[in-house]
């Protein structure tokens, strides 16, 4: 998979680069709806409107909210 970054001429490590939700929903499988459904709710990553209408995640944002989950997440079902 490619995934697009900005092309200011700036040198970009991997976790500045930005996905778009279909890149998100295929990387999480949370679909694009639910991703779109959290953005309202203000629930979910991190998101940014770049312009009027693309939305994107930083990489670096995604997997720290990634990593919340996985520290919030009850392991074996038993709380």
């Amino acid at each position: 998979m490619t995934i697009p970054t900005h092309t200011s001429g700036a040198k970009m490590t991997s976790q500045d680069q930005y996905l778009n939700s279909k890149q998100v929903s295929d990387i999480t499988g949370i679909p694009v709806g639910t991703l779109r459904y959290w953005r309202h709710a203000g629930e979910g990553p991190e998101s940014m409107v770049l312009g009027k209408k693309r939305v994107v995640y930083r990489l670096s944002k995604l997997n720290e909210w990634l990593t919340a989950q996985e520290n919030n997440s009850v392991r074996g079902g038993v709380a």
